[in-house]
């Protein structure tokens, strides 16, 4: 089995980094983590912050009553089906 986390940096339409979509492998099922910046709220993107919010997302989940942006849907389908042809044999959970 892979040890590897996949990661995509999230964009604006600027072309801007706002956040992060992982994929990992934690007890034998692949899960996927997401972090995204409101720079309305006058937030500043960090790398090693975001990719710190989507791992513990990806590991604990993000729950059901959570607003999912929608550039972040977009990259989540994708980083879904990029998993799912990296990690071959494990298992997909959809932690939410």
């Amino acid at each position: 089995m892979k040890d590897t986390t996949l990661k995509q940096m999230v964009r604006d339409r600027n072309g801007q980094p706002r956040g992060y979509v992982i994929a990992t492998v934690i007890n034998d099922s692949v899960r996927v983590g997401w972090s995204y910046t409101n720079t309305k709220l006058g937030d500043r993107f960090d790398k090693q912050k975001g990719f710190a919010i989507a791992l513990g997302r990806a590991e604990n989940g993000w729950g059901k009553n959570v607003r999912v942006p929608h550039n972040v849907c977009k990259s989540l389908d994708v980083m879904a089906k990029r998993a799912g042809r990296y990690y071959k044999n494990v298992e997909m959970a959809w932690v939410a």
